[in-house]
C-alpha cells in the first residue's frame, strides 16, 4: 500500500531492534526504506524515505538518540521479489535494518 505508516504486526519487530539498541548503546544502524514498482521513481523515493523515518520516530519516542538511526529512502531500486505479482509487490514494500560497522 501507499502507505509510510506502521503496522500493528510490525510491533515485534521493532520491540527485538529496540532491545536490541537498549542493549547495545554505540550500536548504529542504518534504517532503509523501499517500495514496490508502482507509481512514478521519484514518488516512491520520497514514500521509502518517509517509511525510514517513520520506523526511526518509533524508535527515538522510546528513547533512542537519533543520532544512532540514519534513515534513508531507497524507493524501488532494490526489490527483493517480483513487482508483477500483489505478493511480489508486498514484500517489496519493506523497511530493512543495517547495522553501521
Amino acid at each position: 500500500s501507499e502507505s509510510a505508516r506502521l503496522r500493528p504486526e510490525s510491533e515485534s519487530s521493532l520491540g527485538e531492534i529496540l532491545a536490541l539498541l537498549k542493549a547495545q548503546p554505540s550500536l548504529r544502524l542504518l534504517v532503509e526504506g523501499h517500495t514496490d514498482s508502482t507509481n512514478t521513481e521519484a514518488y516512491n523515493l520520497a514514500l521509502s524515505t518517509e517509511r525510514a523515518q517513520a520506523v526511526r520516530a518509533w524508535l527515538v519516542a522510546r528513547e533512542i538518540g537519533a543520532a544512532r538511526l540514519e534513515p534513508t529512502g531507497l524507493g524501488e531500486s532494490r526489490p527483493v521479489s517480483d513487482n508483477t505479482t500483489p505478493q511480489g509487490r508486498a514484500l517489496n514494500r519493506r523497511v530493512e535494518i543495517v547495522v553501521v560497522r
